[in-house]
């Protein structure tokens, strides 16, 4: 009996899982390609699904990625693994940038413990294109932001 597989069983069925209704972006299904890898534990071949990582910059300027409204940062400089930006959340990923400067890898075996954050990644986006645009008029990109923000939340 493999205690580690235990394990990681138990605490699985411990976590809190979190609804996702029918309309949500994160049930819909995201890119992935799949790969036989070998595992080095077992010595055996597992089929592994590659996803297709979303890249993203954060405040202090380094790279993040983003997976179903997750971001990921790298975990140590020069390395592959990367972990959730949440620092109570235990959730890892495995990510190497191809030639075309995607990032494409697998998720880790813990799973995140809190909700996905849409807002955050729009956010970020818009931070970084007023950021990239530094010399240009951003009162278009204000305007466009103000424009699609629901009237709940807006101050009349």
């Amino acid at each position: 009996m493999n205690i580690k597989l235990k394990l990681a069983e138990l605490q699985k069925s411990r976590k809190r899982r979190f609804p996702i209704d029918e309309s949500s972006v994160f049930s819909q299904e995201q890119p992935h390609c799949t790969t036989s890898e070998t595992d080095t534990e077992n010595g055996e071949d597992s089929i592994k699904e590659l996803i297709k990582f979303e890249q993203g910059i954060t405040n202090k300027g380094t790279v993040a990625i983003w997976y179903a409204g997750y971001r990921y940062t790298r975990q140590r400089k020069n390395k592959d693994n990367w972990r959730c930006s949440n620092r109570d959340c235990t959730a890892t990923a495995k990510a190497t940038q191809n030639e075309n400067g995607q990032f494409l890898g697998t998720l880790g075996i813990k799973e995140h413990n809190h909700l996905p954050s849409i807002p955050k990644k729009i956010s970020e986006e818009i931070r970084n294109r007023l950021k990239n645009e530094k010399h240009q008029n951003k009162r278009p990109i204000l305007a466009e932001v103000r424009a699609n923000v629901p009237m709940r939340f807006t101050w009349h």
